[in-house]
């Protein structure tokens, strides 16, 4: 059934692929191919919409005297009536073809506006032509290049703390930055080296506690998010080389594992609780692990995206596979060497790709993108706040904060 005017769009039914899992939509149709296997489908006849059978009403011919004269004069009204209808269908078609041309003329100069406003980052309205409403809206900007105060040389992170104050990292520099809720510069800390001289930035997170915890090679630092002291170290062994990192609601540190292609978690201690090694390939046994990111939602559901890739893989809190999601393009919806992600506290997840910001559902279901300006560079990192705001840190030294309109 379609929705009335001003209802929100029913979600898709969803069942799985028995041959690898993956989430597939129902469709009104005796089965349905798998987009990540090939395998041909039978959908279940109990999801399928069911249609009410067509009654097809009886006409009974009652046998009836001829009367010619009568015949004759409703055969000339017949004809007259005729004419009349014949007329109108002609005017009918005639305003159907025009409307139909000039609808779809319009559309078509619709979709070439909208592909070079998704190349050159300008918004072209039509003359006369009613702007969407927004999904999301930048409502604050600061940053920029340089290696002043405020300024950054090569900005890959943003996290924000429960206080609302900023922290934006670089990779090579051991530089992190401190700012309030308004984007105003507060103070400059420094990571220090390792044994070998290493400082290199690969992942940081906040927890709900006061707490920054920042990879650096085979070390996780836990730093205080009130002065930026070092609180602990946490060493790995020889296999391990920690990458972008994330925490939970309970303060559990979900950290990628390099040399594994695994995760390894670890509680606020820095005690080793899980490690799960080859995560993409134990899925996609053909898919290569590069430049991947993790998010980690309030019930410790984990959402991993891989550079090489065009998918969203999904495991539960113990790193079980549970589901992937997204398709290889640059339309919106489609996925195009994804690389940062974060998720906020209605499930909603972010991915930054080739084509943008994209948003969807913890089902996978495209809801919108957040708006982007290429000329202020690429996105390096995103976040989530507890508010719910959204933050994105680019290769230009640019932080904007983002609220989101839409897609509830």
């Amino acid at each position: 059934m379609s929705s009335q005017a001003g209802d929100k769009p029913q979600a898709p039914k969803l069942f799985r692929c028995p041959s690898c899992g993956a989430s597939l939509e129902v469709v009104d149709a005796p089965s349905v191919t798998c987009k990540y296997c090939a395998t041909n489908v039978p959908v279940p006849a109990e999801l399928r919409p069911h249609r009410p059978p067509v009654i097809q009403p009886q006409v009974i011919i009652q046998p009836t005297s001829v009367d010619y004269s009568e015949q004759y004069v409703q055969a000339v009204r017949g004809s007259q009536r005729f004419g009349c209808i014949l007329t109108i269908v002609i005017l009918l078609l005639v305003g159907g073809i025009t409307v139909f041309a000039l609808v779809s003329s319009q559309a078509a100069i619709g979709n070439i506006i909208g592909e070079v406003s998704s190349a050159t980052g300008i918004d072209i309205q039509l003359p006369g032509a009613t702007p969407e409403p927004a999904f999301a809206e930048v409502v604050l900007e600061f940053g920029g290049k340089g290696s002043g105060p405020g300024k950054f040389d090569d900005a890959r992170y943003v996290v924000v703390d429960p206080d609302g104050s900023i922290f934006v990292a670089e990779y090579d520099s051991g530089r992190l930055q401190k700012f309030d809720p308004a984007g105003k510069f507060l103070k400059q800390i420094t990571i220090e080296p390792d044994q070998n001289g290493n400082n290199y930035v690969s992942g940081m997170a906040a927890d709900y506690e006061g707490h920054l915890y920042i990879s650096r090679s085979g070390d996780i630092l836990k730093l205080s998010t009130e002065g930026g002291s070092l609180i602990d170290t946490f060493s790995g062994d020889s296999d391990t080389r920690y990458g972008p990192i994330a925490v939970d609601a309970s303060n559990i540190i979900y950290a990628m594992n390099d040399d594994e292609e695994g995760l390894v978690k670890l509680d606020a201690d820095g005690n080793e609780l899980l490690r799960v090694p080859d995560l993409i390939s134990s899925v996609d046994k053909d898919e290569f692990s590069f430049n991947v990111n993790v998010a980690v939602d309030g019930t410790g559901q984990i959402y991993i995206t891989s550079g090489f890739g065009n998918k969203v893989y999904v495991f539960d809190r113990e790193g079980k596979y549970t589901d992937r999601f997204g398709e290889e393009g640059t339309a919106p919806g489609q996925l195009s060497s994804p690389g940062a992600v974060a998720v906020d506290g209605q499930g909603r997840i972010f991915v930054d790709t080739f084509g943008g910001i994209s948003v969807f559902n913890a089902s996978g279901t495209y809801l919108g993108s957040l708006p982007r300006d290429y000329t202020q560079g690429a996105v390096m990192g995103l976040t989530v706040d507890v508010e719910g705001f959204v933050y994105a840190v680019t290769n230009e030294g640019i932080v904007f904060k983002y609220r989101v309109i839409g897609g509830d």
